[in-house]
């Protein structure tokens, strides 16, 4: 790092001594430390709380609250202390601002160095590519049977309410939603109050839990149920699952008519309710206000992709003499504005297509046997940066490869004349040996 001085410490110096501290080496180095411990702490934290709340806690955050007995064999004097670390997001930014002052500003330009500053914009590029994947990247999953079609594709760990008007004969079309982010946040206690001007009741959300379904109170385990007494049912909390996606919310819903001409609905809203099978339909808790008859459930949000994907064969091979699946793929039929194409879904050569990717990822149901119907499942990812890393490691290695390539010439370039001179020098010893002798004069 510059050397800082009394006089950077002046505050109209201020900009320079910033410069001076996130252009040095020093602070590379220690970012670099940091990222190593928050990697391996994550790493750790994940054995017992699952991938998704590991990389919440440290890779998605600025600062990191570790409590000292997650993961790492401490003395029991020492589990129970905290102490704050940079996150993930706080090193990745301090790290591209010092590679960009650094490596692309401050750095002497020279033609020597033009391969490592290619290099190092090829490295911030992949920084930048990671914080667009985190923050504009959209995941979720499609799973489909032989036959089926969809262009809707659910969260693997969100759940939305949604209310359904229905006509006479039971079908709905429009839906209201509210969306997870308002009923997910709320805290133990909390209520939340939602309307629309094409609803004739306002709908209140409380006791969100975060894994629980309700049971019979006349069940046994009923005594360890927790909240209200709805229509005969009450909430048992379980803990929440190592992995996210494991986890079934359930939250009080109540609706109550804006007119006030009959009495409030209360109920209970629960992912558990929600069928997991492609094939199947959710089940919704029905009820009506005035003479509109209505359809509350919780649902896994979801939403639209801008073209179908028909599934038309679904191949699956198994181990020999075992139940482990040597290798799956799709054949898809992708239905756009009338058009339809063909494509092959396999392991590691997904479909891309108008900025949406669908890779091959898992099948179902889990136990089904040889010969039953079985449905396949893609991971489908909106990604604006889906293919920047790639772009960025082409870059990194084309500088790379031009920086040692000039370091190689360099060094023959230096050896040529060496050798030059050596072989003049053999060239003289080689003469002055090959003289003849003297004749030695005659007597």
């Amino acid at each position: 790092m510059s050397k800082i001085t009394a006089e950077d410490l002046a505050p109209k110096y201020w900009p320079r001594l910033a410069y001076k501290i996130f252009s040095s080496y020093f602070l590379a180095m220690w970012v670099l430390i940091f990222m190593t411990l928050v990697t391996l702490l994550g790493t750790l934290y994940q054995v017992d709380h699952g991938l998704f709340a590991a990389k919440q806690k440290y890779f998605h955050s600025f600062f990191i609250y570790h409590r000292l007995g997650d993961g790492l064999p401490v003395p029991e004097w020492l589990a129970g202390l905290h102490l704050w670390l940079p996150g993930g997001l706080l090193l990745m930014l301090l790290l591209t601002i010092n590679l960009v002052i650094g490596a692309l500003i401050k750095v002497k330009k020279r033609s020597k160095g033009i391969g490592m500053l290619i290099a190092h914009f090829g490295i911030i590029f992949l920084l930048i590519s990671g914080w667009v994947t985190y923050a504009f990247n959209r995941e979720g999953y499609m799973a489909l049977y032989e036959g089926q079609a969809s262009n809707r594709v659910e969260s693997y760990r969100q759940y939305q309410v949604e209310i359904i008007p229905l006509d006479e004969a039971g079908k709905g079309e429009k839906v209201f939603v509210i969306p997870p982010e308002k009923f997910e946040t709320m805290e133990s206690g909390g209520e939340r109050t939602f309307t629309s001007a094409s609803l004739p009741f306002s709908i209140e959300l409380s006791g969100f839990v975060r894994n629980a379904f309700p049971i019979p109170v006349s069940a046994p385990v009923a005594k360890d149920a927790s909240g209200p007494e709805i229509n005969g049912y009450r909430l048992l909390v379980q803990k929440a699952a190592k992995e996210a996606e494991q986890n079934l919310p359930a939250v009080v819903a109540r609706f109550v008519p804006t007119g006030g001409e009959s009495e409030p609905v209360e109920t209970f809203l629960s992912a558990r309710s929600a069928n997991f099978d492609p094939g199947g339909t959710p089940m919704a808790f029905g009820f009506q206000v005035g003479d509109q008859k209505f359809a509350a459930r919780m649902v896994k949000e979801n939403w639209e992709v801008p073209f179908k994907v028909r599934l038309d064969k679904f191949i699956f091979e198994r181990h020999p003499g075992v139940s482990m699946a040597r290798s799956y793929e799709s054949r898809i039929t992708r239905v756009e504005g009338g058009t339809e194409k063909a494509v092959d879904i396999k392991m590691n050569e997904p479909m891309r297509h108008g900025g949406y990717t669908f890779f091959q990822e898992s099948f179902g149901p889990q136990n089904a046997g040889p010969g039953e119907r079985m449905y396949s499942q893609f991971a489908v990812h909106n990604n604006p940066a889906d293919q920047w890393p790639l772009y960025a490691l082409l870059v990194t290695g084309a500088g790379l490869l031009i920086h040692f390539g000039l370091k190689l010439e360099g060094h023959l370039s230096r050896s040529r004349p060496q050798a030059k001179s050596g072989a003049a020098e053999n060239r003289e010893d080689v003469g002055s040996d090959s003289e003849p002798p003297p004749i030695p004069a005659a007597k």
